[in-house]
């Protein structure tokens, strides 16, 4: 053995959930689980004492935006911004930095008007106030829309998607919705591979510190000139380099047609892999958010009834896309919040998935928030997963009753039923927009309240999961939508050895002290990647 792990918890998630003493690893692969004892009589070159603490499979973030997380730290944050004002001087003061490195545009993200003193959003006079010769954009936390200055409005004139597009922009107050916001990035200038390649490795970094050994992460249109081929070559050179210790599962996201047919005459496909980067499914937005009034209703909005939200694609659309992707070994996963785009995107998927001869479909919707038990019940009967990301609840449970009104609750953020009905729920973050600590993503999963504690029993608590179950959605159930239920999730031999251990059992304390748990190691490939 090169490695055994001994005099710990070890929580196997095999099929006979099996609680053993010790592990050993050899090649980067487990080789060994059992006893302490037997464990100590085995040849090893190294033997590390976990004393008593838990042992997990790798955590596994199966939906967030790696490189943009990463981008959005190195730009303007305006997570925790109280007023508009606070956004213009936080924007200033990062121009006034950067002056003598001549910047070509201004990137900002992380407003939400509900924070704010005066409840508004900031308009193009706002932008303005920054800078009157460069593009700057102030992104909203969910990233579907943003505002942005006279300068980036002539601009986005000028692209050549800009009349599909043209009806997402509202020229007086400046504010772009949906894929006008996905646009806007190809006016900004690119970075360099080196750049992104530099983006990748801190981002990964920071994933390491909270015990994350996968991610299946939408970086393909996450940068500054929307240059999908920069992101793919940067990843590979990481991996060929060997500087990848969290391993890649990208979700490649296309808002055109146009652009995945690209991707696929590229010689790209599904599944195309090496140790720590893989080709995955396609990714589509169907919609938009909650927050922005944009995610895409049966019925209108409380106070709104017209606002139905936002489709980007028609059933035909989804079909054309989908139908690409089945021929070229790709599932398919796709952004609905709205019930009536997950409603347009089941029925293409059911349409695209009787016409394909494939046996082994994963198809999935990310988010899948407001759902009913008509969605749930044909969710459960397509096969088709939900990404859904416990983080959530302790934004969303402030403001969807007043979006959509109280007759619409029942079975909304249903992650309980999903499981109980047999659906295959994977947790995520989503990532710049959340947070993507597993841990407090598990305490949301099991409480339903908020990170400083309430409502009394939790929000929905319905629909709250045990520990065993909120653990499973970060480690045994994305390897299944990653493919890799046979290499990864559990903690058997012949599985890669990825693996994090807690500085406390998330099983036996209070279940309000399970966001405060901390990591004390995590290891990839057999490899110690963090030790707090």
């Amino acid at each position: 053995m090169d490695k055994i792990f001994y005099n710990g918890i070890i929580k196997t998630f095999d099929k006979e959930n099996r609680i053993e003493e010790a592990v050993g690893i050899k090649d980067g692969k487990i080789a060994f689980v059992g006893n302490k004892k037997e464990a100590l009589t085995l040849q090893y070159k190294e033997a590390v004492d976990l004393q008593g603490k838990l042992m997990l499979p790798g955590f596994v973030d199966g939906h967030l935006h790696l490189i943009h997380y990463a981008f959005v730290e190195s730009t303007v944050k305006l997570f925790d911004c109280k007023s508009v004002e606070e956004i213009v001087s936080l924007a200033k003061n990062k121009l006034k930095e950067q002056e003598n490195e001549n910047p070509k545009w201004l990137f900002s993200r992380g407003w939400d008007e509900k924070r704010f003193d005066v409840k508004r959003y900031p308009t193009k006079a706002d932008a303005d106030a920054v800078s009157t010769t460069i593009p700057v954009v102030f992104v909203r936390v969910c990233g579907h829309a943003a505002v942005i200055n006279s300068v980036g409005l002539e601009r986005l004139k000028k692209i050549s998607e800009f009349e599909t597009v043209k009806n997402e922009i509202d020229f007086e107050t400046g504010l772009i919705k949906e894929n006008a916001v996905q646009f806007f990035y190809s006016v900004l200038e690119k970075p360099s591979q080196e750049h992104v390649e530099l983006l990748i490795r801190s981002g990964i970094k920071k994933l390491n510190e909270k015990g994350i050994t996968g991610v299946q992460t939408e970086d393909l249109s996450s940068l500054p000139g929307k240059d999908w081929q920069l992101i793919l070559n940067s990843y590979n050179n990481l991996q060929l380099k060997n500087q990848l210790s969290v391993r890649i599962y990208e979700q490649c996201l296309f808002e055109q047609m146009l652009d995945f047919e690209k991707f696929i005459n590229r010689g790209y496909r599904g599944g195309q892999s090496g140790e720590f980067f893989t080709v995955g499914p396609l990714k589509i937005l169907m919609d938009g958010s909650i927050g922005a009034k944009t995610a895409a209703m049966t019925d209108g909005y409380v106070g709104d009834s017209e606002n139905l939200g936002i489709v980007n694609y028609s059933i035909e659309q989804l079909v054309e896309m989908m139908d690409l992707a089945m021929e070229n070994a790709m599932h398919v996963v796709v952004h609905c919040i709205g019930d009536r785009a997950m409603e347009m995107v089941i029925e293409a998927m059911r349409i695209s998935q009787k016409k394909s001869d494939r046996v082994d479909v994963r198809n999935g919707i990310v988010h899948a928030q407001i759902t009913n038990s008509s969605i749930l019940e044909k969710m459960k009967q397509y096969g088709i997963a939900a990404y859904i990301q416990p983080v959530f609840v302790n934004s969303d449970m402030d403001i969807v009753e007043s979006r959509i009104g109280k007759e619409r609750m029942h079975k909304i953020y249903a992650w309980k039923s999903m499981i109980d009905m047999g659906i295959l729920t994977v947790g995520g973050s989503d990532a710049p927009v959340e947070s993507f600590d597993i841990m407090e993503n598990i305490y949301y999963a099991v409480t339903r309240e908020k990170l400083e504690g309430g409502p009394k029993n939790g929000w929905l608590p319905e629909e709250k999961l045990d520990v065993e179950e909120a653990v499973k959605l970060f480690t045994v159930y994305p390897s299944y939508m990653s493919f890799t239920e046979n290499v990864n999730g559990t903690i058997e031999v012949g599985k890669r050895a990825d693996l994090v251990v807690l500085e406390e059992n998330i099983f036996e304390v209070e279940v309000d002290k399970i966001k405060d748990i901390k990591i004390s190691k995590t290891i990839v490939d057999g490899k110690m990647v963090y030790q707090a």
